[in-house]
């Protein structure tokens, strides 16, 4: 069996949402040393994204779909959350939704 690489980001409220709902397929960064590090010459299979710190909270696994430096914009959700993304900051493309946990209905 195959280990699967995996890129772990922490998430607020509404990106988290925006991201079960299917909506929002990019996830923006802003340029840091600490993203870049994570990104550049870097692979992976899959993005696992939580809502929060801990192995309790939400999370989300999704097909990882590489990455790219954005243009300035701004990106609006149906759940409120408006990103204002600046150019060069990261865009990281996401696929289909490969599993969801500790989501409480």
């Amino acid at each position: 069996m195959v280990k699967k690489k995996f890129l772990f980001l922490v998430l607020k409220e509404l990106p988290f949402g925006a991201t079960l709902s299917g909506e929002k397929t990019i996830e923006y960064r802003r340029q840091s040393e600490w993203i870049k590090s994570r990104l550049v010459d870097k692979s992976y299979d899959h993005v696992k994204f939580t809502h929060g710190y801990g192995n309790d909270k939400p999370y989300l696994i999704l097909e990882y779909k590489g990455w790219a430096l954005a243009k300035k914009k701004q990106v609006q959700f149906s759940n409120g959350l408006v990103v204002n993304v600046e150019k060069n900051d990261y865009e990281i493309y996401l696929g289909k939704i490969i599993e969801i946990g500790n989501i409480v209905n």
